[in-house]
Order: C-alpha cells, then sequence, then structure tokens
C-alpha cells in the first residue's frame, strides 16, 4: 500500500550530456562554429500548397544573388557548370546541380551563385543559351527567396490588405 514501509531508494543522477564532436583538423575555431551554425539553421519554404525545411540553402553564402541554370545535359557534374561560370565571373561562390534522390539522376537544372550584382545581370545576358555539353542552357534569375516562409506570409498580408481597401 503506497504511503507504508521504507520510502524508494534515491534515483540515479541523469548522465552528463556528450562532448562536442571534435574540431576537424586543419579548420580555425571560427570556421567550425560557422559549419555548426549552419548545419543548425533552418530554412521553412513553400510552393504549391506545401512546406519544408530545405537544409541545402544553408550551403550558399548569405546575401548572395542566384541564378537557376535550366536545360542542363544529363552528364553535367558541378565542377563542369562552376568552371564555366568561374571563369568569367570573379564573384563566383558556388555552382549546384540537382539530383533525383531516389535514383541519384541529374534533374536538369542547378543554381549558381555570385556575390556581386553587376556580375549576376551581366551572368543573365552573357550566359543564357550558350552551350554548356551538348546542349544551350537556360539561365534566369532565381526565385529561391520569394519562395521563404516569411516571405511568402508578408506577401500574404499585402495582398489581404490591398483587397480590404478596394471594399468600399
Amino acid at each position: 500500500r503506497p504511503g507504508f514501509g521504507p520510502p524508494p531508494p534515491p534515483r540515479p543522477p541523469p548522465a552528463p550530456p556528450p562532448p562536442p564532436p571534435p574540431l576537424p583538423a586543419g579548420l580555425p575555431l571560427h570556421s567550425h562554429q560557422q559549419q555548426l551554425e549552419q548545419q543548425l539553421k533552418s530554412n521553412k519554404r513553400t510552393a504549391a500548397g506545401k512546406s519544408w525545411e530545405d537544409l541545402t540553402l544553408a550551403q550558399f553564402p548569405e546575401n548572395d544573388f542566384r541564378l537557376f541554370v535550366g536545360n542542363l545535359a544529363k552528364d553535367i557534374r558541378d565542377d563542369q557548370l562552376a568552371e564555366a561560370f568561374r571563369s568569367r565571373y570573379p564573384s563566383f561562390a558556388m555552382a549546384r546541380i540537382c539530383f533525383n534522390k531516389h535514383d541519384s539522376k541529374s534533374r536538369g537544372y542547378g543554381f549558381v551563385s555570385l556575390m556581386d550584382a553587376k556580375d549576376c545581370a551581366r551572368a543573365l545576358r552573357e550566359m543564357d543559351q550558350t552551350w554548356l555539353g551538348s546542349r544551350p542552357i537556360k539561365v534566369k534569375r532565381s526565385e529561391w527567396k520569394e519562395r521563404d516562409l516569411k516571405e511568402v506570409s508578408k506577401q500574404k498580408r499585402r495582398e489581404k490588405r490591398r483587397n480590404k481597401r478596394h471594399l468600399y
């Protein structure tokens, strides 16, 4: 019966938290912290009525100018796309081709990140319809910022306010 007899034995103290992962060799402390922050940073996205968390956006530099590169041949690799832009634009930061996660085949498009707005505008004019591999590529301004959950919410609020003004 509860309340009778000796008290239960004391519980053991909780286990200490695991130690942080060791620093990779050759990386300064602030670089390692940046890598950890990028892994923890989440980017909530929305499109076509669905929302998801996109971890790949943390790999791109902040405040970059991103281009969508479409109509890529299936045999084009990241380094080939990077070299096509790196050789012409000094502010080139990175390039990434998107792959199907089920069979690891190229989806036929990718993204290029440039740090300078003038280089981005030049790349839009100069690289569109140029040949990369066996196809002419299509270069457009990326719409990744417009798909950010905060931006979508902000746009909905603006439209709602605009519609209220026109009711009278």
